[in-house]
Formats: structure tokens, sequence, C-alpha cells
């Protein structure tokens, strides 16, 4: 396949070279996860750095977390300047995790509703908070 629209402007490009993709995992906006021909191509995952989801988060760690509702956690180690003194810090968090904070997934389905949706009952309310 010609990647022709690569230098083209607004229009959708072929991150998979002309590959097939065989499987894709979205847990939230800017994490995901694709498999393409059986291995894995491309692991997002905001807020964690990238060698950090290079090396220790799979593809099935992404579909663990959509599937079965399993939260992960990971330990990155990252520069950080207070008053003209750099520090190493290790920080330690979920990058993978079910919970949506501005959504309400529904419970029969991977379906969302945003919080205050009319069809949202205040028992959902209680079990969602409890959940997080």
């Amino acid at each position: 396949m010609p990647l022709k629209n690569k230098t083209v402007i607004e229009l959708m490009k072929d991150e998979c070279n002309g590959e097939i993709m065989t499987e894709f995992v979205g847990l939230r906006s800017k994490m995901y996860s694709v498999r393409v021909e059986g291995e894995d191509r491309m692991k997002k995952c905001k807020g964690m750095k990238a060698s950090v989801v290079k090396s220790s988060i799979c593809f099935k760690d992404y579909l663990k977390c959509l599937t079965e509702g399993v939260t992960r956690t990971r330990t990155q180690s990252t520069f950080q300047s207070r008053r003209q003194r750099v520090f190493t810090i290790e920080q330690t968090k979920s990058p993978l995790s079910p919970h949506e904070k501005k959504r309400f997934l529904l419970q029969t389905s991977t379906g969302t509703l945003t919080w205050g949706h009319c069809e949202i009952h205040p028992l959902d309310y209680f079990v969602a908070e409890l959940e997080c």
C-alpha cells in the first residue's frame, strides 16, 4: 500500500505501514494497544514514560484490564525540579485502570454515559463511588 497520505495535511495516515491490524484494545483516550499480525505494535499510555510502557506493559495487560477489571501498578523514575534544585523521584502509578473518572461505565456493556445523565439511577452513583 503506498504511503501517499503521509505528507498530506488533514488526511488519514497508515500507522501500520500496510500491515493488517488484527486486534485493538482502547481503555480511554490516549490509552490503547494495537496488535498487528500477532505481535504488539503500538502501546500508548498517557502519564507513563515510554520506556516503562515498552518494557513492562503488554497487550494482555490491556485486555485483562478491559475484560476482568484488573488494575495494574508500575514504578517509574523521573527528574523533578523544585526551587532550582533537581531531584530524582520514584513514582508508583496505576497506568492501566478500568475505572473512568469522567464517564459512568454501564454495567451491561462497554458503553458509557456522562455523569449526571438521566438514565443513571442514584444507586448506581453509590456503586460507582465504591469501585473508585
